[in-house]
């Protein structure tokens, strides 16, 4: 299996405590990501960090995280513009990957 490593910014969902979740620490998270080929959804254990204390930009609620992920198809579903949401044992939000960053 390979490690891949991705960069992206992350919208939570309203209510609970998904912003803080995010915004705060590494967390251990399930992602789901379709493939944009052939529709199919596939779910990854994920290693969620939080790249800054602040949300990307005032006033809005995104936050850049850094999402690592151990699988070898991974990059059918993962690439540049791709999306995906997270759960932490309820949906926690989407995201949208915006680089892959080289371990």
């Amino acid at each position: 299996m390979k490690r891949y490593k991705y960069q992206a910014l992350v919208t939570p969902y309203q209510g609970g405590d998904a912003q803080a979740a995010l915004s705060s620490g590494s967390h251990r998270m399930v992602v789901r990501a379709q493939d944009p080929e052939t529709h199919q959804t596939q779910v990854f254990r994920a290693l969620v960090d939080s790249d800054e204390e602040a949300p990307f930009r005032p006033g809005k609620p995104e936050i850049v995280v850094t999402v690592r992920i151990i699988g070898d198809d991974v990059p059918d579903y993962f690439d540049i513009g791709s999306h995906f949401s997270l759960w932490l044992g309820s949906d926690v939000g989407q995201g949208i990957v915006t680089r892959r960053l080289h371990l």
